[in-house]
């Protein structure tokens, strides 16, 4: 998790302090920043469910066909994540190498708000940087960003300049029975890295940690959950030719107007 500057208080320490400093004068109304969050997840619950609704919704338009015969990159890409399900419950954890991509995400995004690093600590045990700046995004992008994925995009992105890797090569390998695409290489191991962050994330969530803490564990969840969907969502609308980003979009609306429309029958027969 980032630490910040022992000269420097965090936004929770701030707010503190300004109200310490005004209890004098009664009519000043202040509202714990812990509070504020809590409100703001609130009122994210009902996005929550109407984005969930609807990539359902698109999850059930893509045909059987797309999803298992038309895609050859769906199938690399769950054999990725099977591979690494089976990793993750039947082999020692890579406690360290989770660590590294956390505190890097970490690193990163204080880095992109302009922050400065002065300390860059990773154990199996745990891991933290010193940092001048701290903010919400900083604090739970760990969370929501598949580091290791970001980097295999990264990696391939760069290699597709000079070589292309949708290329079959066939009778390649195993005695020249069989044929090779690096591409099968992107999707498995994006299945393997994806699955990666969501294991751990779970996992690690269920910790008791500091990052979550320290913006509110339930304003944390909420915003976890919806960043992830919203890349899950993003990843559906690529792959799937029945569902597009204007037609997902739709739905969304749909979904919001038929909720309001039930939220608002409901009312009004609690207060008839």
């Amino acid at each position: 998790m980032p630490k910040q500057w022992p000269n420097r208080k965090s936004q929770l320490n701030i707010t503190t302090a300004t109200q310490r400093n005004r209890t004098g004068n009664p009519s000043t109304l202040e509202i714990p920043l812990t509070w504020l969050k809590s409100g703001i997840a609130v009122l994210l619950l009902p996005f929550c469910f109407v984005a969930t609704q609807s990539f359902l919704s698109a999850f059930s338009q893509t045909s059987a066909s797309t999803m298992v015969i038309g895609s050859a990159e769906l199938w690399f890409f769950f054999i990725g994540v099977l591979l690494w399900l089976i990793a993750f419950f039947g082999l020692p954890r890579p406690l360290f190498i989770y660590v590294l991509g956390h505190e890097l995400t970490h690193a990163f995004f204080v880095l992109l708000c302009g922050g400065k690093i002065s300390e860059f600590k990773v154990r199996s045990a745990g891991g933290h940087i010193v940092t001048n700046k701290n903010n919400v995004m900083i604090s739970l992008s760990p969370y929501f960003v598949p580091f290791y994925s970001v980097m295999v995009v990264g990696i391939f992105g760069i290699a597709g300049i000079f070589v292309n890797l949708s290329d079959y090569h066939p009778n390649s390998i195993l005695w020249d029975n069989f044929g090779f695409s690096w591409s099968w290489v992107f999707y498995i191991t994006i299945g393997i890295t994806w699955c990666f962050h969501l294991t751990f994330t779970g996992w690690m969530i269920t910790k008791s940690q500091p990052d979550l803490k320290q913006n509110g564990t339930f304003f944390s969840l909420v915003f976890i959950y919806l960043i992830n969907l919203s890349i899950l969502c993003g990843f559906l609308i690529i792959i799937s030719d029945e569902v597009s980003l204007i037609g997902f979009i739709q739905s969304v609306i749909d979904n919001a107007s038929s909720l309001f429309k039930s939220s608002a029958q409901v009312w009004r027969s609690l207060i008839a």
